[in-house]
């Protein structure tokens, strides 16, 4: 079996950051009302704000797939040549809802 080596990351955050207060904006209200406990668990995960492929309303601005293409353009945007090496490309996501990305600021 070859060794494997991780030689270079990337990633994408679409869109503009959506703040805390902003969040039910984008993923809609449950019943019509705002949630009662998000901002304990908001206070509680840390996250201050995330990036949706979403407008406000819910409409999908990015699919999946567009996500790991802008993602992987970043990981050979110094050296645009270079994709056309490499042999395999395992694009990853972290255990998250399918049309966000978090990141802890």
């Amino acid at each position: 079996m070859n060794e494997v080596y991780i030689n270079r990351t990337s990633h994408y955050f679409p869109n503009n950051p959506v703040s805390n207060d902003e969040m039910e904006e984008y993923l809609g209200y449950i019943n019509g009302k705002p949630s009662k406990s998000r901002r304990i668990v908001l206070r509680n995960n840390g996250i201050t704000n995330r990036y949706y492929a979403l407008e406000k309303g819910g409409k999908t601005t990015h699919t999946n797939a567009q996500l790991t293409a802008e993602a992987v353009k970043e990981l050979f945007k110094s050296d645009p040549e270079g994709i056309k090496n490499v042999e395999m490309c395992f694009p990853a996501v972290l255990p998250l809802p399918t049309r966000s990305c978090h990141r802890m600021v």
